[in-house]
């Protein structure tokens, strides 16, 4: 397994640890069901010109991480287990105005190391919609699930 690889999955289990605790708080504290704060399962996207959303393959499944200062996203083949790419970092969340900053990434991913990506976000009960253009300008729309 190379370094990256061995960072993302350390960091994964760190945010996984501290989603944990964040729902916890959360319930604790009466918070609405509508946060971004939790784990999340990618489950149809559009990039670039796409005119239509695409499922996610079977084989691979997309996992996103968000605790109270941090986000954290890897892929992985479900039958190896095997990690193909991710990214993380610090992020921001004023109104619906999310802006991630990429302070880690797979090899992959690199190229958006130290930039910013604005997205608009709305949660609805278990689902998280995301979308926006990435630092280079390709357009994202993704739609995710709440994992539980």
């Amino acid at each position: 397994m190379n370094r990256t690889a061995v960072t993302i999955v350390v960091m994964s289990v760190l945010a996984l640890a501290s989603c944990h605790e964040c729902q916890r708080a959360q319930q604790e504290l009466g918070m609405k069901s509508d946060s971004l704060l939790g784990t999340w399962e990618l489950v149809s996207y559009k990039y670039g010109d796409q005119k239509e959303f695409s499922d996610v393959p079977k084989n691979l499944r997309r996992i996103k991480m968000i605790t109270d200062t941090h986000s954290l996203w890897v892929q992985f083949d479900t039958s190896t287990k095997e990690i193909q790419d991710g990214a993380g970092g610090s992020y921001s969340l004023i109104g619906n105005t999310y802006t991630e900053s990429k302070d880690f990434a797979c090899e992959g991913m690199t190229s958006y190391l130290g930039k910013k990506h604005a997205y608009t976000v709305q949660v609805e009960g278990d689902k998280f919609i995301l979308s926006g253009a990435l630092s280079d300008g390709l357009k994202i729309e993704e739609v995710w699930r709440r994992v539980k």
